[in-house]
Order: C-alpha cells, then structure tokens, then sequence
C-alpha cells in the first residue's frame, strides 16, 4: 500500500484539498471559497502547514492539513515561497510590485524594502524606455526594464514568482509580471535588474539548475531563455518547441549522474489571444483555448520534445498547464494543474480544472480529478 499523498489545489474558486492514496484520489476539504487563489505552497519540514494566497484578500496558513485556515496577511497575493533551508523564513509578494518577509512562518512580517529602490537605479543604468515601449492607448503602462506595469487596466504589475536558491538562501529571483526579472545576492538588502536579452517582459519564473555549473532558466509569455549570467544576459532556448508563450517548468530528478531532465508548459499566444478569453478574463466553454503542448529536455534545455500526448492531454487541449509539481516520494511522479482560465488576470470567470498524474517523469498521465474549479497552482505533499 503506497503511503498517501496531500495535494493542495489553488483555485480559481478557493483552496481545494486531495488525498491520493493507493491510486485513489479523494477531496477532503475545501477553503476560501468564493477568492481567487493564486498561490499555494507547503513548509518542506512541516508537512501539515501549507501557505494559500488569495489574489485579493491576502495570505492564509494552515497547520492541521487543510482543515482549516488562518488569515496571516492582507494585500493582493500573487507569490510565496519558503525558504527550502529554514521553512520558517516566506516571502511573499504582492500587486502592486512589493516582497515581504517573514523569520517566523508567517506570524509576523516585515517589506524588503530595498526592492522599491530598483525601478530608478535601472532608470539611470538604461535611461527611459524608448517611445517604441510605451502603449498610447494604455499610457499608464511602459514596457521596460523595471518598469512595473500591466497591460490591462488598471495596469498594476506583480510578482507572479520568487526563487530562493536551496544552497545558497541569499540569492533571491523575482519574475515580474511586467517589468522583468530582479536579483538579490544578499537577501534582499540589494538589487540587480536580469532582464538583458528577454525583449518582451512578461516574466513568469525563473529557476536554476540543480547542477554544478550556473544555469538559468527564465519562461516568459513570449519566449523561453537560459543562462548561465543572467544579469549579463540571456539567450533562447527554445529548439524543437512549436509554441511560443511559457509557463510552468520543473526540473526533475535523475539517476546515476546524468542530466536531470526539464518538463516545460507551452501555448500558442498569450491568453489576451486565445478565443476562449480575448483579454476579457472571461473563460468561453466551447471556443478554442491554449492549444497546450508539454515538453521535455534530457539535454539542459539545449533542445525539446514534446510528451505526454494521449487520453489526458490531447493533441489539441484547451485548458492550460498552469502548475508541475513532484511527487514528494517518487523520483519518477509529477503532479499537473490543469486549468480553464487565463492565470495572469486576477478577475473574471473560469472554467473546470483537473489534476492529473505521471508516474514516468512526464511521458504519460492519467487523471485524477476532474471535478475542480480552474487550477491555478498546486502542492504536493507527503501525508
């Protein structure tokens, strides 16, 4: 009997909670109802304490495995992370732009202020965005380094992820939704623009890879790009992918030293252009979605393959990737979120979401629950 696995979906309709054990996927609790959660990410060294963020009323705990919740924060949520070496230590950030955190698990709080610094250095490292960058029909929002806009109204940019390097807690990455991406070598008290080379700022995570040598992966809404000194700056790495917007990855475990292999979540456009959304934050049943296609790269993201295509995910999918995850127990396991909805809007209405598994790092899947609102992000957790 294979011990049971928590997962935690972050739903477009609240936070739901689902036990798998023995194949066998059950919901055993539901929470925040009615929010929008964006965000939702467990304490490695304390399983039963899983953080939820809800993308307009604030942060919540859990210390009873989904049970019940207590509210930690106010702001508009839109990323956490636990430091994978002191899961006392979150951050959080927020929309508007701004990063907080915490040395007690969330009981109390404090803004790395510093961060708010960036936007002016980077303006008089590079000047003002160019004409070309601004929307005249948008004027609140710049497309430029650091500039911290969004391009609908009220055109409000946000952290959509952080990364804290697991052995080195100082170096701290952001991907910012638009502005691009911010560095700190010493936690936060400085930081750096890493955006050279990324021509179109919708960042959305930024990873690095479990290897000796640096390298760098940062997913974007129109293009995927490595390297080994980002704030030098990055190149594409995009090869053998026929899509062109990038979400969700994760890097995977291997065996006998090789290279751990990549799982990458595509789309063709962004969400603005898919016929089921058009900018509107409105899921339509029945018009064509994200054209989804997931893939894999045995090689440091030098090159691509697509996997996964079958009953689960379909040639031609619709909903989204939004969220990978490992299995806290199989070196081989992978957790998906699937999603009707266009994860970048913190508004709006959504479809369905399911949860699917693989149990051979990607190449097939099955589901295991259908009957969930749009999944946005997801945890895993041993139970």
């Amino acid at each position: 009997m294979a011990d049971p696995i928590r997962l935690y979906a972050a739903t477009h309709d609240g936070v739901h909670v689902c036990r798998l054990k023995d194949g066998r996927c059950e919901r055993v609790a539901e929470a925040i109802r009615g929010a929008i959660i964006d965000c939702v990410e467990p304490r490695p060294k304390t399983p039963a304490s899983v953080f939820a963020g809800d993308t307009h009323g604030g942060l919540y705990r859990t210390d009873d495995a989904g049970r019940s919740w207590r509210k930690l924060f106010d702001g508009n949520v839109r990323a956490i992370k636990v430091d994978p070496t002191d899961d006392r230590v979150v951050y959080v950030g927020t929309e508007p732009v701004r990063l907080y955190r915490s040395e007690d698990a969330g009981d109390t709080w404090e803004e790395i202020v510093s961060l708010q610094n960036l936007p002016e250095d980077t303006r008089r490292k590079l000047g003002q965005p160019p004409a070309s960058a601004r929307d005249y029909e948008n004027p609140r929002f710049r497309h430029g380094r650091q500039e911290w806009t969004f391009p609908i109204p009220p055109h409000i940019g946000h952290i959509t992820e952080i990364y804290v390097r697991p052995d080195d807690p100082k170096e701290l990455w952001l991907a910012i939704e638009h502005g691009g991406i911010a560095r700190s070598l010493d936690r936060g008290a400085t930081w750096d623009d890493a955006s050279a080379g990324i021509d179109y700022l919708d960042i959305h995570k930024v990873i690095r890879m479990p290897v000796r040598e640096n390298l760098y992966l940062a997913s974007s809404a129109r293009g995927f790009y490595a390297s080994s000194d980002p704030v030098t700056g990055w190149t594409r790495a995009e090869n053998g992918v026929d899509r062109n917007y990038f979400h969700e990855m994760l890097t995977l475990e291997t065996e006998g030293g090789g290279e751990p292999p990549i799982l990458l979540c595509t789309a063709e456009h962004s969400p603005a252009r898919w016929p089921a959304t058009l900018g509107d934050g409105k899921w339509t049943k029945g018009a064509k979605g994200a054209r989804t296609a997931l893939y894999r790269s045995d090689d440091r993201a030098r090159s691509w393959h697509r996997v996964g295509v079958g009953p689960s995910l379909p040639e031609e999918m619709d909903p989204m990737i939004w969220a990978l995850r490992r299995h806290p127990r199989d070196s081989n396991g992978v957790f998906a979120g699937i999603g009707e909805v266009a994860r970048g809007y913190a508004f709006g209405t959504a479809g369905t979401g399911q949860i699917l598994q693989s149990e051979d790092q990607g190449s097939s899947w099955r589901t295991l629950t259908g009957e969930l609102p749009a999944v946005r992000q997801l945890a895993a957790v041993a139970d």
